[in-house]
């Protein structure tokens, strides 16, 4: 899908979520009342249900109180989408509002709607294990590459990557984006150019993060790799291409500058963290078999 047909088809259904969000506009209930269903196994009080409360709980991912979007928010949608509570019928529109706040602001640096966008990002996460963990997966084709595309534009677009505010809590737009990356390329209906692109894009986040990564982010592209690495229909050659990319970014320039150097940091970062995920997977795996000598290689390279 072209990247105007996919913003075409994402503002179409912007537009079937508006009710949904309207409603949780009107919603007023306060911590107390969700802690109370947190600590009831994720049930809520009789005459509500998860599909009544969810759309709440998916506007409050914007707040600024990282218990109510934390603590609250994300552990009862969690529960409800991937632990039980939420009928595939019901998973879908909230899918929908979730792919819209991935462009609320989109561009903006060190205001609050990040929050909106990079919580979105992780409970679409949640959505796509749903999925993966079917015999048959629930996502249709045309809403597994609708949401694939808006992974990887939300990736490119983003340009709010504070790890943690020391008031807020957590921001982690990359490392969201990479827990959704993570899911949707274990599907068997990725295709090899579809890993191509996965790959190029996250090496191109690496090209443009403004600083350093020191909250973690690489341990979470990492999964991403190690995961595209499991998949069935690997394209070991476009594997063999970023690995040898990635390395090149890895090493010391010949002329320092901050940006080449905090480029240099950031892959060797990734690199050394998917050495480490390798060491630890044992999982039998003829992708990890190819990218280990391939990391290992490029990781002779760097010291």
């Amino acid at each position: 899908m072209g990247a105007r047909a996919f913003f075409l088809l994402l503002a179409a259904m912007s537009a079937l979520a508006l009710p949904s969000a309207r409603a949780a506009d009107a919603l007023t209930h306060d911590k107390e009342f969700w802690r109370a269903i947190a600590k009831n196994d994720g049930k809520p009080p009789a005459g509500s249900s998860p599909r009544e409360l969810a759309p709440e709980l998916i506007a409050d991912l914007g707040s600024t109180d990282a218990e109510l979007r934390d603590g609250l928010a994300y552990d009862l949608l969690v529960h409800w989408i991937y632990q039980g509570g939420l009928t595939d019928d019901e998973v879908r529109p909230l899918m929908v509002t979730l792919l819209a706040n991935l462009r609320a602001g989109i561009g903006e640096r060190g205001t609050d709607s990040v929050f909106r966008r990079s919580c979105s990002a992780l409970i679409l996460s949640v959505v796509a294990a749903r999925n993966n963990e079917r015999q048959l997966p629930f996502l249709t084709p045309g809403e597994y590459r609708t949401l694939l595309d808006a992974a990887l534009a939300y990736l490119a677009d983003e340009k709010d990557e504070r790890g943690f505010d020391p008031e807020k809590g957590w921001v982690h737009s990359v490392a969201h984006t990479a827990d959704l990356l993570k899911f949707l390329v274990r599907d068997p209906r990725l295709t090899p150019a579809n890993q191509t692109r996965v790959l190029d894009a996250l090496r191109a986040k690496l090209h443009d993060a403004p600083e350093p990564y020191t909250h973690g982010e690489d341990e979470r592209l990492a999964r991403v790799v190690i995961s595209l690495a499991r998949h069935d229909g690997l394209d070991k050659e476009s594997l063999d291409a970023w690995v040898r990319g990635i390395t090149l970014d890895a090493t010391f320039p010949e002329k320092p500058s901050p940006e080449n150097l905090r480029l240099m940091t950031n892959a060797r970062h990734l690199l050394t963290s998917l050495a480490a995920e390798i060491s630890l997977d044992e999982r039998p795996s003829d992708g990890l078999d190819f990218l280990r000598p391939l990391v290992r290689e490029a990781l002779r390279k760097m010291f």
